[in-house]
């Protein structure tokens, strides 16, 4: 399992070459910050809801859909199925 620091390397690599490595590098400073500020209690719904607007603005949809520490978070919809995210 890759640590917290190889992940957001990895993926802003990928931001950098998709041309949103500004736009990652902002996402990562406000959920920083706000997930700082929050409560111990409200620290992993954020942490998921972090990661759910990073891979939208990556474009990253992984097979079994959104998964946490091998927790499906959010199932994936299928090939056939739109992607509606907002």
């Amino acid at each position: 399992m890759k640590t917290e620091k190889q992940t957001r390397y990895w993926l802003m690599d990928h931001a950098k070459r998709i041309g949103a490595g500004r736009d990652l590098q902002d996402l990562f400073d406000k959920w920083d910050r706000a997930i700082a500020l929050a409560p111990q209690s409200e620290r992993g719904d954020m942490s998921k809801l972090a990661i759910l607007q990073i891979q939208s603005l990556l474009d990253i949809h992984a097979e079994d859909g959104l998964t946490i520490n091998g927790e499906v978070i959010i199932p994936a919809t299928g090939e056939n199925n739109d992607r509606n995210y907002n």
